[in-house]
């Protein structure tokens, strides 16, 4: 049997030899390549094919459709700033040029990362074949690749994008530099460096391509580890530097970098014993793609250590690198492969911990060729040797495609994606949160609440949490249940404008109006365009005695929206605080004009009239709201007017009307005075 090629090198001259080597095995075959991307996107789409009725989900949300930059294509917000603690304008670009077309339909964000999935997969198969020279490795390569469960977070999630689109332009990358590197070609040189900086500029994770360069130099293409050959890696080096700076200060801008709170929580020992634990889960799941979830948070200490588990990854890892090492020996292709998923996983290891994970599918998207590329060679080999292995490879082949096409309806929405997490973790903050979410966008503010307020009692810190629960407290009116959560709100992250408003919002509903009028005045200078905010700063300004500066700013909402009717009673309103009723029923008799319907103008219209002594008039409008309203609001107002000016007899007839519709304070009056209704 002839020596391994890719042992070691002993001279320059031999280095020029094997700079494109032969597998031991050849292939016993060759296919079109235009044959081998058709039957790879066939299989995507085919595996894929429940993804039509899956939604926006999780982060869709602050990516797409709550997004201004994407909804209103403002280039530069998508060019240059931060969204969700990442920098990737090329994703951000894409993403909003989708909107502008579809708006939140979600067929065209799936539909591509389809394809680009697809590209993705073919590109994995010409570079395994180039590196290789094993068609039947790279077609297995290229087939897990398209096939495997672990990347359907990768594909089916619009908000991936990322992930499928940094991949695209770093395997275009490797595949230029091989160009180059077998051509000498100045040209194709410039593209894999044009190809990483387009990748860096959509994901910062592909920061990692020098090393695996470096790796692919040095056991594919047998080039020593020297200086000489590692000049033409300092252009990539310095993208890799610069790039990383970036995403690090994006991450601490949205307060995801979780050193501070992760060192807190756990020791250095047990840091290292969960990193060892996430290095293997993803070999775990490579084999077995079980149990595959959305988030799988931290362990927990509940005896005052982290589980057994990590403490068996701790002991498992040298020895499953131990095997590598005496293996990669005979053949340096499994060092290239494990060192490939090494490098590509390593900024998400946790080891400098991000994020509450110390896991996600969507990691292994591009690190996954390592392991991938490992069992396609052992099966390739084994396919030369007879004939029964190529149908164990179909057959795993298939298993992977008939997982994902299960996985895949788990992406539909928010609840079929968190449910199976709130199985396993059923009090972890992140996962209740999202169910959660969930329940808010489908208006059941009751669940949504409940979930919502589990996620901040079990130590979830984030603002919108709080926020949220605020804001539902404020629209059930109890103001002093809301406080302290917009309060908390303050204290996390991400930092929004939002919580000043809802801060001015409960003092003023709770008559703290001058504490409300910083809170008003802080949100309307942060977001002068914002209409919501405009709107209770004028009602606040209007309510600490400014009425002027109330009106005024009344005025120009109204240019901009003549048809709000709650502007035009407020501009009303802001007169009866300033005790000038003629002034308010006047505005309101014209508001009436103009909406009959707004049945809130009737009210203020009929309260006032009667303080100027015309309750007649008063009674008039009432009786027509009486007539517009069921729930015996206005009648129930025209009895008490009747009562406190003695017309008793008056009074019962309208407390009886008002009683009639399931007034319940005109039913108390009727009960204690015993009359029958």
């Amino acid at each position: 049997m002839a020596k391994n090629r890719y042992q070691k090198n002993k001279k320059v001259s031999e280095v020029k030899k094997v700079a494109r080597p032969v597998a031991e095995k050849e292939a016993s075959f060759e296919i079109d390549q235009k044959w081998v991307l058709l039957i790879l996107m066939g299989g995507i789409f085919l595996s894929y094919a429940q993804i039509w009725s899956n939604g926006l989900v999780w982060d869709d949300d602050p990516y797409i459709t709550l997004n201004e930059a994407v909804k209103t294509f403002d280039l530069n917000s998508l060019l240059t700033g931060f969204h969700v603690g990442n920098f990737h304008p090329l994703t951000m670009l894409s993403l909003a040029l989708e909107y502008a077309l579809v708006g939140d339909s979600p067929w065209f964000y799936h539909f591509n990362n389809l394809w680009l999935h697809g590209l993705n997969s073919f590109l994995v198969y010409l570079l395994i074949k180039r590196l290789n020279r094993n068609t039947w490795v790279a077609l297995l390569t290229a087939g897990f690749f398209a096939l495997h469960p672990l990347h359907v977070e990768s594909v089916a999630w619009a908000a991936e994008r990322k992930d499928v689109l940094y991949t695209l332009f770093l395997l275009l990358s490797v595949w230029t530099y091989l160009k180059y590197d077998a051509e000498k070609n100045k040209l194709q040189y410039g593209l894999s460096l044009l190809f990483f900086i387009l990748s860096c500029l959509s994901k910062g994770m592909a920061v990692v391509l020098p090393a695996l360069l470096i790796i692919t130099d040095w056991w594919f293409l047998g080039k020593k580890l020297s200086i000489k050959n590692l000049l033409d890696k300092i252009p990539y080096f310095i993208i890799t530097l610069s790039f990383a700076y970036i995403a690090t200060t994006a991450q601490k801008d949205a307060g995801a970098d979780a050193s501070s709170v992760i060192s807190a929580a756990y020791t250095v020992s047990e840091r290292a014993r969960i990193a060892c634990y996430s290095f293997l889960f993803y070999w775990v799941k490579t084999l077995v793609p079980y149990n595959l979830l959305p988030f799988y948070p931290y362990p927990g200490k509940p005896n005052g250590a982290i589980p057994g588990i990590f403490n068996l990854a701790a002991a498992a890892l040298p020895v499953f690198l131990g095997v590598m090492y005496f293996l990669g020996r005979k053949d340096k292709r499994i060092w290239w492969a494990v060192a490939f998923f090494t490098i590509a996983i390593s900024t998400v290891l946790q080891i400098l911990p991000v994020g509450s994970a110390i896991v996600a599918d969507r990691y292994y998207y591009l690190s996954s060729i390592g392991p991938l590329f490992l069992i396609s060679l052992f099966l390739g080999n084994k396919i030369a040797e007879g004939v029964s292995w190529k149908y164990i490879s179909y057959g795993l082949l298939g298993i992977y495609a008939v997982l994902t096409f299960i996985q895949v309806p788990h992406w539909k929405n928010g609840y079929t994606l968190f449910t199976p997490a709130e199985k396993v973790y059923p009090q972890d903050a992140m996962v209740l949160s999202n169910i959660g979410w969930y329940h808010l966008g489908e208006k059941d503010f009751t669940l949504a609440k409940k979930y919502l307020t589990q996620a901040d009692n079990n130590g979830f810190k984030n603002a919108d949490v709080c926020r949220t629960i605020g804001s539902m407290y404020i629209d059930e009116g109890q103001y002093d249940l809301a406080l302290p959560y917009i309060q908390r709100a303050y204290n996390y992250m991400p930092v929004k404008t939002r919580t000043d408003w809802l801060m001015a919002l409960v003092l003023s509903k709770t008559d703290r109006n001058e504490e409300a009028y910083q809170y008003a005045k802080l949100a309307a200078e942060a977001e002068p365009d914002n209409f919501d905010y405009m709107h209770t700063y004028g009602s606040v300004l209007s309510s600490v005695g400014r009425g002027e500066e109330a009106r005024a700013l009344y005025d120009k909402l109204i240019l901009e929206n003549p048809d709000n009717l709650d502007l035009l009673l407020n501009h009303s309103f802001s007169y009866r605080q300033e005790g000038n009723l003629s002034k308010e029923i006047e505005e309101l008799e014209a508001l009436i004009k103009k909406a009959p319907d707004f049945l809130v103008a009737y009210k203020n219209i009929g309260l006032s009239l009667a303080e100027t002594g015309r309750n007649d008039e008063a009674l008039a409008y009432w009786a027509k709201a009486a007539e517009l309203d069921p729930s015996g609001d206005y009648e129930y107002n025209i009895g008490i007017n009747h009562a406190n000016r003695g017309l008793i007899n008056d009074a019962i007839e309208w407390y009886k009307k008002a009683a009639q519709k399931g007034k319940q304070e005109a039913i108390d009056i009727l009960t204690q005075n015993g009359v029958a209704f």
